[in-house]
């Protein structure tokens, strides 16, 4: 079990910034995309359980020797102000993992703003982002479409990244536009979050996901999955 003490420098509370906050905390505790970071106030008596942080929008950690900023998806506790020092728990979980020759990307975020996934932007050449939610300010070249373009784009994309509410796997097949067998050919993740309350520590069942394909723990198998383990007939 690895912990960090980190700072709350920053509430990014403009749209356009594409996150909800931003940490300085050890580079060691920097977590992959899709991997997260457990996070409480000590001075903060209320909190029942920790929260959940993942790296968030378009903008690379900032390296300070052996301290980092990292900027980070909400919602964030009410009573969290800027100055605080937090404890961390992780980095957590099974982040994305795109294969070293992917040079097409395709983001998908549905039922949800697509913060999360953007740090995998800067991994590729070229990249179309498919969502519905409103968006903050993004580099030219990550090209924006509504989410109901995704199924033509995978003939395009070398892997495609999604973030998706527990309650809407079952809503995958029709976002890919797939009927029957997935293609061999898609390449492809997903983010599901259930809550996780324990980070693995208890193996609670909270975060308990139903797939296809058998019931997993999403603290101990997530929280990134491949898309052909969410799919049926894959």
């Amino acid at each position: 079990m690895i912990h960090y003490k980190a700072r709350l420098t920053s509430l990014l509370l403009e749209p356009y910034q594409n996150a909800a906050a931003r940490l300085l905390l050890p580079r060691a505790a920097l977590p992959r995309p899709g991997q997260y970071l457990q996070a409480h106030d000590p001075a903060d008596g209320e909190a029942a359980i920790a929260t959940q942080l993942f790296a968030a929008g378009y903008e690379p950690a900032d390296a300070e020797g052996e301290l980092a900023q990292l900027a980070v998806a909400g919602p964030l506790p009410a009573g969290w102000q800027p100055g605080a020092s937090l404890q961390l728990r992780g980095p957590l979980g099974r982040g994305f993992s795109l294969p070293h020759n992917a040079r097409r990307l395709a983001l998908a975020a549905s039922g949800r703003h697509p913060a999360r996934l953007l740090p995998l932007a800067v991994q590729a050449a070229e990249v179309a982002l498919f969502c519905d939610e409103p968006l903050g300010e993004l580099p030219a070249q990550i090209e924006v479409q509504p989410l109901s373009a995704l199924a033509s784009a995978l003939t395009w994309a070398d892997f495609v990244a999604v973030d998706i509410p527990p309650a809407h796997i079952e809503e995958l097949p029709r976002l890919l536009g797939i009927h029957e067998r997935a293609p061999k050919t898609l390449r492809g993740q997903a983010l599901v979050t259930p809550p996780m309350p324990c980070g693995g520590l208890a193996q609670c069942g909270v975060c308990s996901l139903s797939t296809p394909h058998k019931p997993l723990l999403a603290c101990g198998s997530g929280p990134v999955y491949d898309l052909a383990s969410l799919l049926p007939n894959a």
